[in-house]
């Protein structure tokens, strides 16, 4: 079988199989790209605030949130920057004494004010729902794992990432002409004809749409890669080419296994003091502007910076939360080659690489994602009509053909 042959039938029958998964990802990418946005546009009850006064400081707050549901600690806490704005803060439950197991408390995610630490309302981070205060979270976990519960979402999304990597170049290879002139044959590949038939539309959106957005389209299917089997694949094959020093994911696998008989010692405010000062050693000129103290690791982690702006993203600094011990400094862009690629692909996954523009670039192309692999079944199941009525009418005429002629009778 000739080369190209083998590239047409994987394009089809790979990008049919990958054309539901990727519809429900260029949607849900496309909006997303505007998460935070659109979240506090639909949701004003939440994160507007109601008071005027001074706000709290982090560590009052966080204390004050607390207080209001001993079944809770917070577990990561935003600093919000926007003076109009209500906290916001992740928790997880407690363990309760008489099971040993942790509360059942029915949401994740906490809205308070930031002069009183009042609460202004709370949700189940990701859950599946349709109403306002769960739409974009429930958008968001659907984009990246179709709300599949374990690790089976990430891992169904990460082979789609990597067959669409894999596609991009089999349908590049399928625009090339087989014959010379080359570059005025390859031009008609890159332009949409008008006026056209509904066929050759379809045609030339998917071949000139592919074409134009290839780099994209490319870097999108890779960083997919990354940021669902991280571990498991785009690490290890990025390793083969360039250093890769550890980082905070390394780590807590190691912290998984590290137990101790005692309550965490290190507050937020002793983290917060700490790390202000390792910050200086180590020229990470951005203020502090999160907390996590995720307590399954024994770890408690402050970073620098906004985590939503430009560029490669905030810094971190970790500690251990009983012996204060530094176990992990994160300054993105400092490391290896390796490092830096690797701290790139969530940036260029969303666009913040490039701030505003970017995340524009990435919501449009979401938006044709879809459109590609709409256009592509529509073209296969034209195809497969025009071969299914080309069988009927062979199968008709050899039928005719086989038919035993007869002369009228005389």
């Amino acid at each position: 079988m000739k080369m190209r042959r083998i590239a047409v039938l994987m394009h089809r029958y790979v990008g049919l199989a990958m054309a539901g998964f990727l519809v429900v990802a260029g949607l849900t990418g496309s909006i997303i790209s505007f998460n935070h946005e659109l979240d506090e546009w639909l949701n004003p009850s939440l994160f507007e605030r109601r008071s005027d006064g001074p706000a709290l400081s982090p560590t009052e707050l966080i204390a004050g949130i607390e207080r209001q549901d001993a079944k809770v600690y917070v577990s990561f806490f935003e600093f919000e920057e926007e003076p109009d704005h209500n906290a916001v803060a992740f928790v997880q439950p407690r363990e309760n004494p008489e099971t040993g197991e942790p509360y059942e408390i029915g949401y994740t995610q906490i809205f308070a004010d930031p002069e009183t630490a009042e609460i202004a309302g709370k949700r189940e981070w990701g859950a599946i729902g349709f109403d306002l205060p769960h739409f974009i979270p429930f958008l968001y976990k659907l984009h990246y794992s179709l709300h599949i519960p374990g690790a089976y979402g990430l891992l169904i999304m990460g082979i789609v990432a990597i067959l669409w990597m894999i596609d991009c170049f089999v349908g590049f290879y399928l625009t090339l002409p087989q014959v010379r002139p080359f570059w005025r044959r390859w031009l008609p590949a890159w332009k949409i004809k008008h006026p056209a038939s509904a066929h050759r539309r379809n045609l030339d959106l998917h071949r000139a749409g592919g074409l134009w957005l290839w780099p994209i389209l490319f870097v999108v299917a890779m960083s997919g890669v990354a940021l669902n089997l991280p571990q498991q694949v785009f690490r290890p094959v990025v390793s083969l080419f360039a250093e890769i020093s550890s980082d905070i994911g390394d780590l807590t696998e190691e912290r998984l296994k590290i137990e101790y008989d005692t309550p965490p010692v290190m507050t937020f405010e002793d983290a917060l003091a700490a790390a202000n000062a390792v910050a200086a050693q180590h020229g990470i000129a951005e203020p502090a502007s999160m907390v996590w103290h995720p307590r399954t690791y024994s770890a408690i982690g402050v970073g620098f910076g906004e985590a939503h702006g430009a560029g490669l993203g905030p810094s971190w600094i970790f500690f251990d939360d009983h012996t204060r011990e530094v176990i992990h400094v994160q300054v993105p862009g400092t490391g290896t080659a390796g490092d830096t690629f690797m701290e790139l692909q969530f940036p260029l996954h969303s666009g913040q690489i490039l701030g505003l523009p970017g995340r524009i670039l990435i919501s449009a192309s979401g938006l044709i994602v879809a459109m590609l692999s709409v256009t592509g079944v529509v073209i296969w199941a034209r195809k497969r009509r025009g071969l299914s009525a080309g069988m009927l009418m062979r199968r008709a005429t050899a039928a005719r053909q086989a038919r035993p002629e007869t002369s009228p009778a005389e």
